[in-house]
């Protein structure tokens, strides 16, 4: 069976997409991904896929009829692809209405009676009502969509870095004094969303600490002027000198540079998901979102059951922990405290347990 995935979401999202199409591809059927444009990367080179396409963006300037002519062009050369099955990942409009336009005489797609447009209804052939939406990981969801050809294998989250994205990473890292015989960890301190963040505070004093103790770090962050001042504000109050990659690194090089790390520190964020693929430890801190929906996936799993099964709290899956606050609140799915844009039970995460949790994981990568 000839069969297109779509995935209509951010950079982390397309990443755990990735066990999806290992599963199709197993059950013996061609496999295509459709993104949108700038988060292609997380599925270049899946051994499993055969093709990944990209939406077309409306380019600067570019009037709507110009683009609407590009769209429809771009609907004809899908069409011609003669998909089997379209899979529509997400609950959002735009995938339904490309799995429809795609031709696929079966479309299959998430849907919940009675919270869904009905009109979404009527565009799928198949529809999947999503079980256990508020403590099934986003893996596990996906994975839901690909039954019964869903193969019952060891999960993984695949990600391809390329030898020349690691040698520049190796370049940049020794240009600022990277010493191969002691362990390093890469911190990615910074989210889009700055209501995801840790404390500056709390980053700088956890970054003196590990250099002080032996460890390397090495920061990253996307380049985007916000994150950059972010990341800056967090080096202003460092006393040690971290090597410093901020805004210098693709996606797929950042993933390289988690790949030469002993372990990966962050929040909740695509770098946290692309870490854990390439299979370096991973301890995050989360905040108003869910570990049991976005918690750093332990490759290798074999249940069905979520790797992190709590609503909150500290846990633990494979070599991964995930730290947030055990309170009622926790986690709320907002913009921060009541949509106001910082996070209280952030603010309040301290700095004495999360510097335990990394040496404990720095112990234990020195054992493996």
């Amino acid at each position: 069976m000839n069969i297109l995935v779509i995935k209509f979401r951010n950079i982390g999202d397309v990443l755990l997409t990735a066990p999806l199409i290992t599963a199709l591809h197993t059950a013996g059927h061609r496999v295509s991904a459709l993104v949108k444009s700038g988060t292609e990367a997380m599925l270049e080179g899946h051994p499993q896929l055969d093709d990944v396409l990209v939406y077309p963006m409306r380019s600067q300037g570019e009037g709507r009829l110009a683009y609407l002519r590009r769209e429809l062009a771009f609907y004809r050369q899908l069409r011609a692809r003669r998909f089997d099955l379209a899979i529509n990942t997400t609950e959002g409009d735009r995938g339904v209405i490309a799995a429809f336009l795609s031709g696929a005489q079966r479309r299959r797609g998430p849907f919940t009676p009675g919270r869904d447009n009905r009109w979404r209804r009527y565009l799928l052939t198949e529809t999947v009502n999503p079980r256990d939406t508020h403590l099934r990981h986003t893996v596990l969801r996906n994975l839901d969509l690909g039954h019964p050809d869903a193969a019952n294998i060891p999960i993984a989250v695949t990600l391809h870095i390329n030898d020349a994205d690691r040698d520049t990473v190796r370049r940049l890292l020794d240009a600022q004094g990277y010493d191969s015989a002691r362990p390093l960890v890469h911190i990615h301190p910074t989210s889009r969303w700055f209501f995801k963040c840790w404390t500056d505070d709390g980053m700088a004093a956890t970054i003196d600490h590990l250099i002080a103790n032996g460890a390397q770090v090495a920061l990253s962050c996307a380049p985007d002027g916000h994150e950059r001042a972010k990341l800056d504000a967090i080096l202003a109050r460092c006393r040690q000198r971290p090597f410093d990659l901020g805004g210098r690194l693709t996606l797929k090089q950042t993933a390289a540079l988690s790949a030469i790390a002993a372990v990966f520190f962050g929040v909740d964020t695509a770098p946290m998901h692309m870490a854990a693929a390439v299979g370096t430890p991973v301890v995050a801190i989360f905040g108003p979102s869910g570990a049991f929906d976005w918690g750093p996936w332990p490759n290798g799993w074999r249940s069905d059951a979520n790797p992190y099964p709590a609503r909150n709290g500290v846990q633990s899956a494979g070599a991964h922990l995930v730290i947030q606050q055990s309170w009622d609140c926790a986690p709320c799915g907002q913009a921060g405290c009541n949509n106001r844009k910082r996070s209280d039970c952030l603010e309040r995460t301290g700095t004495t347990q999360v510097i335990a949790a990394l040496d404990a994981a720095l112990a234990r990568s020195h054992v493996r």
